[in-house]
């Protein structure tokens, strides 16, 4: 009797640490410290150990089943017993991995914590998505706070649907969180919620958010169809980031429920030295691929693709991005905008062109306006920086109205205000394409503008060596 009640109580240990064993999906191993390796259940629970000094060194984690976040995962600054030179997080296991919440709070903080690495690694199967469900409070999936600096988020999918106007699916924070790199992820909604804010950053004076690089990602679905919303916003104190190759698009029709504004890129702050290169905004995949990026008429929704309100010490650099494949109507006279020049000094296709529309071919942009007086630009320029905007294509659009009397307006070029801008050897509609910019309505209830290049009386002006053709 003995004998068979002790056999019973070593099964049920041994079954007690198998199942703990089945439910760990974090192992950590480091150099120092505890090498490990050693299990926890939740990515929370190992950052808690690197927190309290239990792990030192240079510390991998590897993500070996999907976790349910029930609190944030906070890893702090090293310094004093938190002691580790690096940290890499990746899944492992050859399998589609999963850290997922629903948190008021943010998924995973980076809280003033550096050299971290968070790789998806998509290879041999290994995956990793990063989920924070939670629609409200101040939710976010990954956020950068209190100077952490020097940490790279790559070919991960990161999803979030935070509805907070001053947070994002990727926010960055005060402090000065600088030097990090967003990279080959897909960023996007989480379920059916609709973020505000793809990625969002607001800093501190006198320590901006700077050097961050936002690269070759696709941000995706991520306009909110009932309030003002944004692809990358980088608000107040930021400044030197370079957003680059990145691909931004709608996979279905985009129907907003509300009167809002939409921009794909935001730069409005007082920052200078931003480059924003080689980007594609448009159509329903990336690369400005397949289908056209479409919005119905349902509601008015100025729209703009890259807007910069920067400062003029240093120019900032907007060089071969693509703005290609819309389908955009409003129900009223509301705006569409290739690009919006608000502020600051900037260098416009001086090096590689930017191209709104398609070389060849007509109707790539379709812009269509619901009432007499709405009006489509392809680069407006607001500033009283200095400008250069040279080499840029504005060509295969249609400015349409929904209804014969009414006029939508055209403008290739449209400099307003002081300062001084060149124009020069840029291709506004194109020499052999008939109709390849074109104002489709027949407004017969009131004059319809169609202007290659515009320009206001006060500007100082360097208009030369321009082709604009075949408008009609």
């Amino acid at each position: 009797m003995k004998k068979s009640a002790r056999f019973f109580f070593t099964v049920i240990i041994i079954a007690v640490l198998l199942a703990g064993s089945a439910f760990a999906q974090v192992s950590v191993t480091a150099t120092s410290g505890t090498t490990g390796p050693t299990t926890y259940t939740t990515l929370k629970g190992a950052f808690d150990k690197i927190n309290n000094g239990t792990h030192q060194g240079a510390i991998t984690i590897s993500i070996t089943g999907n976790t349910t976040e029930t609190d944030p995962a906070s890893l702090s600054a090293s310094g004093g017993t938190v002691n580790y030179t690096s940290v890499t997080i990746s899944p492992s296991g050859g399998a589609a991995r999963t850290i997922s919440g629903v948190l008021a709070g943010s998924l995973i903080t980076l809280n003033g914590a550096d050299n971290v690495t968070i790789d998806g690694l998509n290879t041999d199967g290994n995956s990793l998505t990063l989920s924070n469900t939670n629609a409200g409070g101040t939710a976010s999936a990954i956020y950068f706070y209190n100077g952490a600096s020097s940490n790279t988020v790559t070919k991960c999918s990161v999803l979030g649907s935070t509805t907070n106007t001053t947070y994002g699916v990727v926010y960055f924070s005060t402090g000065g969180n600088s030097s990090n790199t967003i990279s080959y992820c897909n960023i996007s909604a989480a379920g059916t919620n609709r973020p505000v804010n793809a990625i969002y950053a607001s800093g501190t004076s006198g320590n901006d958010n700077s050097g961050n690089t936002i690269s070759n990602n696709n941000i995706y679905d991520f306009l909110n169809p009932t309030t003002a919303s944004y692809g990358i916003n980088l608000s107040s104190y930021n400044t030197a980031w370079s957003i680059t190759g990145n691909s931004f698009y709608e996979t279905g029709s985009f129907v907003p429920t509300a009167t809002a504004q939409y921009r794909v890129i935001n730069i409005d702050n007082t920052g200078i030295n931003y480059t924003v290169s080689n980007n594609y905004i448009g159509g329903s995949a990336a690369n400005c691929g397949s289908t056209a990026w479409t919005k119905t008429n349902a509601y008015d929704n100025t729209f703009t693709a890259i807007y910069l309100n920067a400062g003029t010490a240093t120019a900032s650099s907007v060089q071969g991005n693509t703005i290609s494949n819309f389908v955009w109507a409003n129900s009223s006279t509301a705006s569409w905008y290739g690009m919006y020049i608000y502020g600051g000094a900037a260098n416009i296709g001086t090096s590689i062109g930017n191209t709104i529309g398609a070389a060849s071919g007509t109707g790539n942009i379709t812009f269509t306006g619901g009432a007499s007086g709405a009006n489509l630009y392809g680069i407006y320029i607001y500033t009283t920086g200095i400008v250069n905007c040279q080499k840029n294509t504005i060509a295969s659009i249609t400015a349409a109205a929904s209804a014969a009397a009414n006029a939508t307006h055209f403008y290739g070029i449209y400099k307003v205000n002081s300062g001084i801008t060149t124009i020069s050897n840029n291709t506004i509609g194109s020499t052999t394409v008939s109709n390849s910019i074109q104002t489709s309505s027949t407004a017969t209830g009131s004059a319809q503008r169609l202007m290659g290049i515009c320009v206001g009386a006060s500007a100082t002006l360097t208009i030369d060596s321009n082709i604009v053709a075949n408008l009609a």
